[in-house]
């Protein structure tokens, strides 16, 4: 069989029935997380720009937080753009980026027009993420330094598969949905910082969903599409930079939403940092509550977590959220890093521009936790303070956000987009997801609760 055939095989050949009832659980923290992040992108200038140069027409799907309706296609990319346009939905390690927000507005669309039950939609969800991540082992780390934006490139295998669940595609018509999506991914790391970050999640979903619909009526790829001397393994990693066996190993053995799991958000920006954050907030709240008498900054990481895209000083609110100096003196300065230190006014915060000037990055060994931080904070007086964080909270099962801290950040989100009491009673349905029996009754209660004149 050629590798699409394989993974097809794979995918198909995951019984929901023994889904660990934990991974469930995260999987359902996971979607009430992304579908909080696209309430709160709803009203944003890139989805307004979305919704006013990239679609046509109007459908049966609704756009999370607004109260246009769009064809299938339109609604899965209006509601990726949405979901990422703050940087703010959750990440995998084995992905190098952002699964949900390419696989729930892929398969939202198809959900609510078919009478999906929410726990099919789980389900689907939950092997789409399999997908995406077992792909995932076999071009990382490699393709992420490459330059490419997994989110987007290897997000879309996620999306297609998740689609092509819910669609009831064969082997036959999974594989080619698979081969068909290796010339659909595209997306590329220098557009960072950018606007055109968050289009990378919404063209994904909506690429991803295409493939599976056009596979459904029985459009064909080629076999190899992946391994063939000019296929995605070869042009997007190149020869000797990945493994394909890796990519079949191990599926559902168990499951990656349990290991190594999904990392849940706290702070809206890029998720290497978060535990450097971690750290100068807790020194904030002890040994250092005065950032004034700050001299020096150290912040230690792996290798992998201290990439040229983060080491910059932020200069535009869009790159704030990439750039470790500014966070970690916003972190010294004020004890937090909010949603509102990522709006243009807060940049030109004299005392955080200080600070910032004062960070120094240091590369740890690679045994030094993947997302672990240190920090040394040399004060005026010579003193130095030390704080170590090996793992930022809400990275994955080993250290899952609270379902308070879950849910407070979830009403924060909706705030932007839904009534007060709409926002609660979404939070309780998606708490709920698995015994609800139609996706529907979800996206009628979003719809319901979603607040007048967006955009």
């Amino acid at each position: 069989m050629s590798l699409s055939q394989e993974l097809a095989a794979r995918a198909l050949a995951l019984d929901p029935a023994t889904f660990d009832p934990k991974a469930l659980g995260f999987a359902r923290d996971a979607i009430a997380d992304m579908i909080g992040c696209a309430l709160l992108g709803a009203p944003s200038t890139t989805t307004q720009s979305a919704l006013l140069s990239g679609v046509q027409g109007t459908g049966p799907c609704h756009i999370l937080g607004r109260h246009e309706r769009l064809g299938r296609l339109d609604a899965a990319f209006v509601n990726g753009v949405s979901g990422h346009a703050l940087d703010f939905d959750d990440t995998s390690k084995s992905l190098s980026g952002h699964p949900t927000v390419i696989i729930i507005p892929a398969i939202l669309p198809i959900a609510e027009t078919t009478g999906c039950s929410g726990r099919d939609f789980l389900d689907a969800y939950v092997i789409g993420v399999e997908a995406a991540t077992r792909f995932a082992r076999g071009v990382n780390f490699a393709h992420y330094e490459k330059g490419w934006h997994p989110t987007a490139t290897l997000g879309i295998f996620g999306a297609v598969v998740a689609a092509g669940v819910l669609l009831k595609l064969d082997a036959t018509r999974m594989a080619n949905a698979i081969s068909m999506a290796a010339s659909l991914a595209s997306g590329i790391k220098a557009n960072f910082g950018t606007d055109t970050k968050p289009l990378h999640a919404g063209l994904a979903a909506r690429n991803g969903l295409f493939a599976a619909l056009m596979a459904a009526e029985g459009v064909n790829a080629a076999p190899a599409a992946l391994e063939h001397p000019q296929g995605f393994l070869e042009v997007f990693n190149g020869k000797g930079h990945y493994d394909a066996a890796k990519m079949l190993d191990g599926w559902g053995e168990p499951l990656d939403l349990m290991n190594p799991g999904i990392s849940i958000k706290k702070y809206a920006c890029v998720y290497s940092v978060h535990a450097a954050i971690d750290a100068v907030i807790a020194l904030q709240g002890g040994a250092v509550p005065d950032s004034t008498g700050v001299e020096d900054v150290v912040v230690r990481m792996h290798p992998r977590r201290l990439l040229p895209h983060v080491r910059n000083a932020a200069t535009s609110a869009l790159n704030a959220k990439f750039s470790l100096p500014y966070v970690v003196a916003r972190g010294l300065v004020n004890g937090a890093v909010k949603l509102e230190h990522f709006e243009d006014s807060a940049l030109h915060d004299p005392e955080v521009t200080r600070v910032m000037n004062l960070i120094r990055m240091e590369e740890m060994s690679d045994d030094f936790p993947d997302y672990g931080a240190e920090v040394v904070v040399r004060m005026t007086d010579g003193v130095e303070h030390r704080q170590y964080i090996e793992s930022p909270l809400g990275r994955g099962p080993e250290a899952p956000l609270p379902k308070e801290m879950l849910e407070a950040k979830f009403l924060d989100c909706a705030s932007r987009s839904l009534s007060a009491e709409g926002a609660a009673e979404v939070f309780d349905l998606l708490m709920r997801l698995d015994r609800l029996d139609g996706i529907s009754d979800l996206t009628a209660a979003i719809a319901a609760a979603t607040i007048p004149a967006q955009g």
